[in-house]
């Protein structure tokens, strides 16, 4: 995308700065990168070390708004309408058994989280029928008609996924490229999938923030790219209006009503996924803003943009200002914490080789053991192992590792490993006094929503 300073868009760069700031001195974020368009231009990109620019990693339920937009597509293209039946698409999953609600079920139901039923069901639509969680999860009862409540559950966007790759002939992905990833400038995109659904739909895309940015940028200017219609006429506008509402849910930005794979804000709208991955469009300030982070309580970067970035931007261009360069700077050298800065200690130094089995049942289950060789730290999973450097900087292993790491006073080590990936980082106890360590997750990734919960597979879909 075309770049601009801050200034040029209207926008106070110490405003950025200072939503900086927030994201650093909140020990409950963990901030990965983040993107800022203005007007059609980006006007702030940077990443935190070890998490660069161009890598693709699991978005978890962000993808649903690309499996929302590949929704609208096939509308546009006459394959289906909001008013058809799901059972008008999966007849072969409808038999006398299944509940009178669900066959008035549409598709505006299912994609706008509106199915009927009260809470999320994936358990149960699994329960129900482990080789299909689609006919298992249209043998469960609505709780109310269709239409009528939300229930953030992922089962409805699985078979609205399922319905989308019929009537294509094809996967989610290959859909999309020709029209949309391709179009966008998208390269890197994967997705996972089910055998019974094809691409998960709910969760499982892997891309990079870029991706994000542009599909929010689309979305701001009505489904054109560069002059070019993309998304049929009227397709934002509804996706982005609320279709149901929500005003049970706890946050603020969570109770705003609910479109169609998107939530409403309450400036602008959004898509996210789990852990702080955000794609937050404003058009009422012309603005997009793209975050990759790890937090559990996703509220608090929401309310950082609306305190700090929304004032910032103004009707009109800026005179040119040292600040534009200072957070130019800033945004070029962030940086995570080291795993040193983040408990203390010193440089890991010369460590004498050591084997170090498991203690206690906090640690992740699939670590089977744990050596260091050399300057190398080896986390083995049964046959499967991942190598990382044992050093007190930020160094980046693989394309989907990275550790730093530190010797603290008693002689412990603590090695942080990067899920590059994923929003996740393990970190590792190592005690050379008895020769044992334990393995915790700050926060447990959702395994099962694109990742399976061995470290050597949490990594994109072409990885191998």
């Amino acid at each position: 995308m075309d770049t601009s300073s801050p200034a040029a868009q209207g926008v106070r760069a110490e405003g950025i700065a200072a939503f900086l700031d927030a994201l650093e001195r909140d020990p409950r974020i963990e901030p990965h990168g983040l993107v800022i368009q203005r007007h059609g231009r980006r006007i702030a990109e940077g990443y935190w070390a070890p998490h660069t620019g161009g890598h693709s990693r699991l978005v978890y339920s962000l993808s649903k708004s690309f499996t929302g937009t590949a929704l609208g597509l096939q509308i546009g293209e006459g394959r289906l309408s909001l008013d058809d039946l799901v059972s008008d698409h999966l007849p072969e999953l409808f038999d006398d058994d299944t509940p009178d609600a669900t066959r008035r079920m549409r598709i505006r139901h299912i994609a706008s989280m509106s199915s009927g039923h009260a809470a999320e069901t994936l358990l149960e639509a699994f329960t129900a029928d482990p080789s299909d969680p689609v006919r298992g999860f249209l043998t469960i009862p609505p709780d109310a008609e269709p239409g009528t409540v939300f229930a953030y559950n992922q089962p409805p966007v699985l078979t609205l996924a399922r319905i989308l790759q019929h009537l294509a002939g094809e996967r989610l992905v290959d859909y999309l490229r020709p029209r949309l990833l391709d179009p966008l400038g998208i390269g890197d995109f994967h997705w996972r999938q089910l055998p019974s659904v094809g691409d998960l739909g709910f969760s499982g895309v892997y891309t990079d923030l870029d991706a994000v940015a542009r599909l929010g940028q689309l979305y701001l200017d009505d489904g054109i790219w560069k002059g070019r219609r993309l998304l049929p006429e009227g397709w934002v506008t509804d996706a982005s209006a609320v279709q149901i509402a929500n005003p049970e849910r706890d946050e603020p930005d969570w109770r705003q009503g609910y479109g169609f794979q998107l939530w409403m804000s309450q400036h602008g709208y959004r898509g996210d996924g789990a852990f702080g991955q955000y794609m937050v469009v404003l058009p009422e300030y012309d603005a997009v803003v793209a975050m990759f982070s790890c937090i559990e309580r996703m509220q608090v970067v929401m309310d950082a943009m609306w305190e700090h970035l929304l004032p910032a931007m103004t009707p009109d261009e800026l005179a040119p200002s040292v600040d534009d360069d200072a957070l130019a700077r800033r945004l070029g050298a962030l940086a995570l914490p080291t795993a040193m800065e983040r408990c203390g200690g010193g440089p890991p130094g010369e460590v004498p080789a050591l084997a170090f089995s498991r203690r206690g049942a906090r640690s992740h289950p699939s670590v089977t053991g744990i050596e260091i060789v050399g300057d190398r730290v080896i986390v083995r999973e049964d046959d499967d192992s991942i190598e990382v450097p044992l050093t007190e900087h930020w160094s980046v292993a693989s394309a989907s590792h990275a550790a730093s790491a530190s010797r603290l006073a008693d002689g412990r080590i603590v090695v942080d490993l990067v899920l590059l990936a994923t929003p996740h980082r393990l970190e590792i106890e190592l005690d050379p006094a008895t020769a044992t360590f334990v393995a915790r997750w700050p926060l447990v990734p959702l395994f099962g929503a694109g990742l399976d919960n061995r470290l050597s597979s949490m990594h994109s879909p072409v990885l191998r």
